[in-house]
């Protein structure tokens, strides 16, 4: 990302400069543009990538839960307006294992989440729970990101926030949360979901 061409480029320029006529010191603005410039390469990293999706394995494993291109959903049961807390209410989604998808990376994403169907029309919470560790855990520690889904939803994938992960090393898993109609508990929801993966 070089040249006074690139968008991102002048308007690095630009803040140098008005820095520079500001007083300030010329290390520091170097440091600063340098610091932004990686982050606009990983932003466009994100974007241009390759994809890969993934839905549960048929038999899963301790350390592998997930695979590649699979028509088989992954399914988190919710409790009644709480996070499902029953054995194998979470979804196993992806193992140590699992990752890397592609040979030589050694970062990953969660990208997107795509509803392939769902018990009630109700909202439900996913958690999107990572670590090395336990999920109980990593859950404690805040290692976590939320997003809210709805049946109407299924088909059209959504877009998720989650920090890089080392493959080979971090697991994650899905749980679900939602208030059906009749306050009936184990409303489940059945997904699919999409990571990138970088090499550094």
């Amino acid at each position: 990302m070089s040249g006074v061409n690139n968008p991102a480029d002048v308007s690095l320029l630009a803040t140098a400069a008005a820095l520079a006529i500001a007083g300030g010191n010329i290390d520091d603005i170097e440091i600063a543009a340098a610091a932004i410039d990686v982050d606009l390469e990983r932003h466009d990293e994100h974007f241009h990538n390759r994809e890969r999706w993934l839905g549960k394995l048929g038999v899963q494993t301790a350390t592998d839960w997930g695979e590649l291109a699979s028509l088989t959903p992954y399914r988190a049961i919710s409790g009644n307006g709480v996070f499902g807390v029953d054995a194998n209410d979470e979804a196993l989604v992806l193992g140590t294992a699992d990752t890397p998808a592609i040979a030589g990376n050694t970062l990953f994403d969660m990208h997107r989440i795509m509803v392939e169907a769902a018990s009630s029309a109700n909202p439900f919470v996913l958690r999107i729970v990572y670590g090395a560790g336990t999920m109980a855990d990593a859950e404690t520690a805040g290692q976590y990101s939320d997003v809210m889904v709805t049946e109407a939803r299924k088909g059209s994938p959504i877009p998720l926030r989650v920090i890089r992960l080392n493959v080979g090393v971090d697991k994650v898993w899905i749980r679900a949360k939602n208030a059906a109609k009749n306050a009936a508990n184990n409303a489940t929801i059945d997904f699919f979901v999409g990571l990138h993966e970088y090499a550094a």
